[in-house]
């Protein structure tokens, strides 16, 4: 194998390989990159038997070959060198040799057929959406995550198909969010669910960029094509409970309040809220809130900031993290807060619709 590629084209492929590629491998070619050249095409793969990632460069190739190479050293290496450095890689036997500019390095390598790819399953459902929305979504439901969960479904975000629409959901238990966007599919009548694990929700939001992407989904897998990458990884084997349960109906009350000046007075709130017991106190009354906190010294803190309500004085406590992520899932200026009363979840919602909805279990005092 002998092929020569710049440094700009070379490292943004391997950025992404390196946070696939075990660390810690169970077998040592999972710490590996394959990397197969032939003709005018280079392929570059990684994968840690859980997710896996694959990248397509077209490139003359000097010879042919394949091999499978550190991804962590070759990423360091190309890193290091000048911007738009050429890089030549020579296979010869069990080593890699590479040169650039002054540099010289020399890599010892694994023979591809030892690569394990991950396995696929023929598709059930499969369709096309714009990149940008599904990463937004799975920004949105990201922060919902449960982490070590013993419900193994809790961590992961659920992808749910129907019609011409595809929903992501995600639930710690405590609270939910949800996001809905346009999906072009085959999927004929019905629906679909999935369980897209932690660790394919984390990697994905790191490599989407903007363009179209196709899906493909089996009772086992999930495969994502932007053109130049493809994403594949296992699916939570679970059945994800009817999240439709939680989605309270008919709150009366409502607030209406500006995303930055409620994120203001989060931080001001957090300096004196308690580390045991992260909770900030609300209290709505007649166009205003009052966000209170206080912690085991005894010390408080009291933040006025205006709202749109109208309606009778309420009291709810909340996690102050889960406060803080209303914040970080909506990018609108204005959000509206659904209450029923101090013992119910609220909803936040953009003011002009349900999407997307973020729903937090209140604090029982």
């Amino acid at each position: 194998m002998k092929i020569t590629i710049d440094r700009e084209d070379l490292l943004p492929i391997l950025a992404n390989m390196a946070n696939i590629a075990d660390r810690r491998p169970v077998q040592p070619i999972l710490a590996h990159v394959l990397i197969e050249a032939a003709g005018q095409h280079c392929r570059f793969v990684a994968t840690d038997l859980e997710v896996q990632l694959s990248a397509d460069l077209d490139h003359p190739v000097n010879a042919p070959g394949s091999c499978a190479v550190p991804a962590r050293k070759l990423y360091d290496i190309c890193r290091a060198l000048p911007e738009h450095t050429p890089i030549e890689f020579h296979k010869d036997g069990e080593k890699l040799l590479l040169k650039a500019a002054k540099s010289r390095f020399t890599l010892h390598v694994l023979p591809a057929d030892q690569f394990p790819y991950l396995s696929t399953h023929s598709s059930r459902c499969q369709g096309n959406c714009n990149a940008k929305a599904f990463r937004e979504a799975l920004a949105v439901t990201a922060n919902t995550m449960a982490q070590n969960d013993a419900r193994l479904f809790l961590n992961g975000v659920l992808i749910e198909v129907e019609g011409q629409e595809l929903r992501l959901v995600a639930t710690d238990g405590h609270r939910l969010a949800m996001m809905t966007l346009p999906f072009a599919n085959n999927l004929e009548s019905g629906s679909y669910q999935a369980i897209l694990p932690r660790k394919a929700v984390l990697e994905l939001l790191r490599i989407l960029d903007d363009g179209d992407i196709a899906l493909e989904m089996s009772d086992t897998g999930f495969l994502l094509n932007d053109g130049m990458q493809q994403f594949a990884c296992k699916l939570i084997d679970a059945k994800y409970p009817d999240y439709r349960r939680v989605i309270p109906q008919g709150h009366p009350r409502f607030a209406i309040l500006n995303r930055q000046t409620f994120k203001s007075a989060l931080q001001q709130s957090d300096v004196l809220v308690s580390d045991r017991n992260p909770t900030t106190h609300l209290h709505l009354s007649n166009s205003q809130m009052t966000l209170r906190s206080c912690n085991e010294e005894q010390e408080e803190g009291e933040i006025q900031i205006p709202v749109e309500y109208q309606n009778d004085t309420l009291n709810i406590a909340f996690n102050s993290r889960y406060l803080t992520d209303t914040t970080q899932i909506f990018a609108q200026e204005n959000l509206r807060m659904r209450v029923k009363d101090s013992d119910s979840s609220a909803v936040f919602t953009p003011v002009d619709g349900d999407n997307p909805l973020y729903i937090i279990m209140p604090v029982r005092l």
